[in-house]
């Protein structure tokens, strides 16, 4: 017999969760007097009640062959010799009084109070919901008495809706894995390497493991890992599988892949999570009193579910289709049906940051597969993720507008001088410095900075004129938010980062991605992360967190060798040498082009860079600019993947056309690398060096060289996307002849001078 826990909250929830979609408060503050609330009401209880008492009920599905055991913990509970009583404790703010309990926090208790009479065979029970101040004292108090059969049908009422959820999405279970038993791989044959990296990933499903993989471009990357983990999918290894990719145009192997099975038969939910900005069909407020769609989504949203379980076509435009047809937020609805997808494609952010991922599954769940993308992008996602800034300037012209609006009285302005104040008063060193690192920070620091996050939360519905300040509000706030979130890790793993000596900016910078890394992926049903980039793979596996019983596994690459022809040309480009040698760059691109007219792409290591070098090239050609939508980056790429003519475009390495775009054929000719790819040295760069040099060893290798060799292969990855494909690439720099950036070439490449 199956057995599936559900918690009260968890069951009541589905049923009873409001009707509009709301800003959830987030203050931190809320969550600590919660606590307190319930901690203090429970001591003023006195003799004969209990505390956090669990109790748990099996419920028999017999046509399902299933036992729904419900649990939870009663806040408080009086054993008494008639009737027994059980109190739900919640916390209560608000300026008045509560006329009666909320309808969830009622069920909450009357569910109780149903388990109470069936394991103990009641009669009759006491439920009662409790508002509380933090100190415990009552605000509101509900006390009534119910019968067995009074709380048997109210619990049938949340019960059989979560039921009837349950039976559909077993009925499609047990339709898709006969589907998957049978499902072949898409292709009539497996490339080289492809079947052993199929074989690791099911073995890291099966074992609960990580798998760091090395797949060169060609190997069929979305196949060798989406067919595996589906076949584990149909034999009840994973519950999910998540498909993540550090940008929207990775997205599209994925998809092609999952294409590609559907040829064959397969009752497969798939879908594809975009941002909530690119989804949204209004652009104004995501509030009842502003959007239509927000105001009774939850009213309207089962429907709409039901009606997506009745197909297999879960594609981006049908769920948009069925979110108009009911008027609903398309983002919140791509959430909830999430909860039941088979394969989720999106961002990274969605399983992994702490501050977005999808707490209804990544907090309830670790029966889900990871299949990470480009995963050599993860360390400075990560980074990017765990880190938070207090900027004393954003925060003085988001201080200006709330002081013209409301006043200088106003708690907001209030706690924003708090925080400006606490961050002049920082000692910064006295040697003329604009720049550096602090041992520590004052005992009041992260105090202050956490009662403005509550203040923000407090004043969200008050809609300052934010765009006064001349920037975004959320360009202040949420790193505000996740420099908070860093203040309560390990101060171990951060350094304490300041720039700017008039309004200093305060950095909580994360230097530990690997621990954070390692501890959101224990226990998942097997996590894969892969990239044609992901060398050298012990290096990764380490910088990645990786234990010494994860796998690593190397695919050779597909193609042969001598299709791609790689030259070095010593070209000195380091950064006091550029102006000198973007002559000589321009005419070693010149001499290319002309040598063997074609389609070519030249990456450079910067903006500024390219320019220079722009300014020298007597050659026709487009130059990536740094702000482009989708349209324009589909309009750059249109002079390639038209037939015939010729094409030399001057772009930024690491930037959007040199990973993520596929020009196979005659769409592509080559690429020119300028440079080694190292990331620009600055303050944060130089701070994770010294990390590494003490941690790892070293420093340069981790902070500098890999990142700017990750970058390169993937430039030059562009260059040959299937087995006929041949092409060139010109590496226009000294170092590449050094061993120490050989090591880190793949396998595969030539190169010759």
């Amino acid at each position: 017999m199956e057995e599936l826990r559900v918690s009260v909250r968890e069951l009541v929830e589905f049923t009873l969760h409001g009707a509009d979609i709301r800003l959830i408060s987030g203050r931190m503050q809320d969550m600590l007097d919660g606590t307190l609330g319930h901690q203090a009401r429970q001591k003023l209880l006195g003799d004969g009640w209990q505390a956090e008492v669990p109790l748990n009920l099996p419920i028999l599905v017999e046509e399902e062959e299933l036992t729904l055991v419900l649990g939870g913990r009663m806040d408080a509970f009086r054993d008494a010799t008639d009737v027994p009583c059980v109190e739900e404790i919640k916390l209560w703010q608000g300026e008045h009084p509560p006329e009666a309990p909320i309808p969830a926090h009622r069920m909450q208790a009357v569910c109780y109070g149903h388990m109470l009479c069936v394991t103990r065979g009641l009669p009759a029970v006491d439920v009662r919901v409790v508002y509380v101040t933090r100190r415990g004292k009552v605000q509101g108090e509900f006390p009534e008495r119910l019968t067995a059969e009074e709380c048997r049908a109210e619990f049938q009422s949340v019960l059989l809706p979560y039921l009837r959820r349950i039976r559909a999405v077993r009925r499609h279970t047990r339709a898709r894995n006969a589907s998957l038993a049978a499902l072949k791989f898409p292709y009539a044959n497996y490339r080289p390497g492809q079947r052993e990296m199929a074989v690791q990933v099911y073995t890291a499903i099966k074992r609960k493991k990580r798998l760091f993989a090395c797949m060169p471009t060609g190997t069929g990357k979305s196949s060798a890992t989406l067919f595996p983990a589906l076949k584990a999918l149909g034999e009840g290894l994973t519950g999910q599988v998540y498909y993540l990719t550090a940008r929207t145009t990775q997205r599209q192997g994925a998809l092609d892949a999952l294409a590609r099975l559907h040829q064959q038969t397969l009752h497969l939910w798939a879908l594809v999570i975009d941002a909530k900005d690119r989804q949204c069909p209004t652009h104004t407020l995501c509030h009842p009193d502003y959007c239509e769609r927000a105001k009774g989504h939850f009213l309207r949203d089962t429907e709409a579910i039901e009606e997506m379980m009745t197909a297999d076509d879960w594609s981006a435009e049908n769920v948009r289709a069925v979110a108009d047809k009911y008027c609903l937020c398309p983002f919140e609805f791509a959430m909830s049906l999430c909860e039941i997808a088979d394969v989720v494609i999106c961002d990274y952010n969605y399983a992994l940051d702490p501050a977005v991922h999808i707490r209804r599954i990544f907090d309830a769940t670790r029966d889900v597969t990871l299949l990470i993308d480009e995963a050599h992008h993860l360390p400075e996602r990560f980074r990017d993720m765990l880190s938070g800034s207090v900027d004393s300037a954003g925060l003085r012209k988001l201080r200006t507008v709330v002081g013209k609006a409301a006043g200088k009285k106003h708690p907001l302005y209030k706690a924003m001088t708090d925080v400006i104040r606490a961050v002049d008063n920082l000692l910064l060193p006295e040697d003329g410095s604009t720049e550096g690192t602090l041992p520590k920070l004052p005992d009041d620091f992260d105090r202050v900075c956490l009662s403005l996050a509550d203040a923000f939360m407090d004043a969200r519905q008050e809609h300052f004129p934010w765009e006064d300040a001349g920037g975004r509000l959320g360009d202040t706030l949420m790193p505000l938010l996740s420099f908070n979130r860093a203040r309560q890790r390990d101060s171990a793993d951060y350094a304490i980062l300041w720039e700017g000596r008039r309004h200093p900016k305060i950095t909580a910078f994360a230097l530990d991605s690997a621990g954070y890394f390692q501890q959101a992926t224990q226990g998942l049903s097997g996590v894969t992360c892969f990239s044609a980039t992901l060398h050298p793979l012990p290096e990764m596996r380490l910088l990645l967190g990786g234990a010494e019983d994860d796998a690593c596994f190397a695919m050779p690459s597909p193609f042969p060798p001598e299709h791609l022809q790689i030259r070095q040309v010593d070209v000195n480009t380091r950064y006091a040498h550029r102006t000198s040698a973007c002559t000589e760059i321009a005419r070693q691109i010149t001499a290319l082009v002309t040598q063997k007219p074609g389609k070519y792409l030249v990456f450079f290591p910067s903006f500024a860079f390219l320019r220079m070098t722009a300014e020298r090239l007597m050659l026709p050609c487009q130059v990536q600019e740094k702000q482009m939508d989708e349209a324009a980056r589909a309009a750059f790429l249109d002079a390639y993947r038209q037939e015939g003519g010729d094409a030399l475009s001057l772009c930024v390495l690491g930037g959007v056309f040199s990973e993520g775009i596929d020009l196979p054929g005659r769409q592509l000719d080559g690429v020119v690398v300028v440079g080694v790819g190292l990331p620009q040295v600055n303050l944060y760069q130089e701070v994770l060096r010294a990390h590494f040099e003490r941690t790892l060893g070293d420093g340069f290798l981790y902070a500098y060289m890999l990142p700017g060799m990750q970058k390169v292969t993937q430039a030059v990855g562009r260059v040959i996307r299937t087995e006929t494909d041949t092409g060139v690439a010109l590496l226009l720099d000294d170092r590449y002849s050094y061993p120490a950036y050989r090591r880190l070439m793949p396998e595969h490449w030539r190169v010759t001078r």
